[in-house]
C-alpha cells in the first residue's frame, strides 16, 4: 500500500501543503511537506517479526533534503510514522553493505534496513552494519503528532 501518499492525504486535510514531487514507478519518494524536503518510504509492518523491512537506492546518498518519512502501515491502516532526519538517516545506511536484489543477470543494488520494535522502543538497522542500531523511538510519531511537527 501507498502509505505515504494516504500521510499526504492527511497532511493536505489538515491544511499543510504536502506535494509529491517525484514518484518511482508510481510510488511517492520524494516529498515537499510544509517547506520541507523529505524522503518517503511506503513500508508495511510485518507483524510476526515485529518490523518493518525495505531498501534504498545507493544513488540516494548523494542526495540532500530535511527529514525522511517513513511511512509504516497493516492492514488498511496508516499506523507509524518515523521522521528521521536526513543526514543522520543516510550517514546510518552509508555504514551498510548495499545486496543486489535481483536475480542473476539483472542487477539493482540496495541498502536494507528494518525498523523494528522491541520491548516497547523502535530501533534502526542496517544491513551489513553488524551489531549496530540505533533507538528512534524518539523520531516515533502518531499520524497527528507528525502533522503537527509539519504545521510548525
Amino acid at each position: 500500500m501507498k502509505w505515504a501518499e494516504l500521510f499526504c492525504d492527511e497532511v493536505t486535510a489538515k491544511g499543510v501543503i504536502c506535494d509529491i514531487s517525484i514518484r518511482v514507478n508510481g510510488w511517492p519518494e520524494t516529498m515537499l511537506v510544509g517547506g520541507n524536503k523529505c524522503f518517503s518510504k511506503s513500508v508495511t509492518f510485518n507483524t510476526d517479526r515485529s518490523l518493518y523491512f525495505q531498501g534504498v537506492d545507493p544513488k540516494k546518498l548523494s542526495e540532500s533534503g530535511d527529514y525522511v518519512l517513513i511511512c509504516g502501515g497493516h492492514g488498511d491502516s496508516l499506523r507509524d510514522i518515523f521522521i528521521i532526519p536526513w543526514h543522520e538517516f543516510f550517514e546510518m545506511l552509508s555504514h551498510g553493505e548495499p545486496v543486489n536484489t535481483y536475480r542473476y543477470p539483472k542487477e539493482y543494488w540496495q541498502y536494507k534496513f528494518k525498523i523494528q520494535q522491541n520491548k516497547g522502543s523502535w530501533y534502526f538497522s542496517v544491513q551489513g552494519f553488524v551489531g549496530k542500531s540505533v533507538n528512534i523511538s524518539n523520531r516515533r510519531y502518531s499520524i497527528e503528532e507528525a502533522i503537527n511537527m509539519f504545521q510548525r
